[in-house]
């Protein structure tokens, strides 16, 4: 990904929740990426089992996800999502060489 950001105020709209786990991923080489990917697939399942305990599920009758990553539950954890995806990147970011 090309960027006119510095590494400096990449990191800090990560931290702010700014930037989307597509925008992230594409700022890291491949073999910290399949990590952070593989992070942020816990954290939307993670989401989704929280959005299912509240009783905010899509469906009457419960989740339909149970144990994978919804949507729906993504949205509405928004800015909070790509913040927890922000957190796992910051490490990756720093330790690739970005930050000299």
């Amino acid at each position: 990904m090309t960027t006119e950001y510095s590494s400096a105020q990449l990191m800090s709209l990560a931290e702010r929740g700014m930037l989307d786990k597509t925008q992230l991923a594409d700022l890291l080489p491949e073999e910290p990426r399949s990590a952070f990917l593989a992070a942020c697939a816990e954290v939307e399942r993670e989401f989704t089992h929280d959005c299912a305990a509240d009783g905010e599920t899509c469906l009457p009758a419960g989740c339909a996800l149970e144990g994978e990553s919804c949507l729906n539950a993504l949205l509405a954890a928004a800015p909070e999502y790509n913040k927890a995806c922000g957190r796992l990147w910051l490490p990756l970011f720093r330790s690739s060489k970005h930050t000299a």
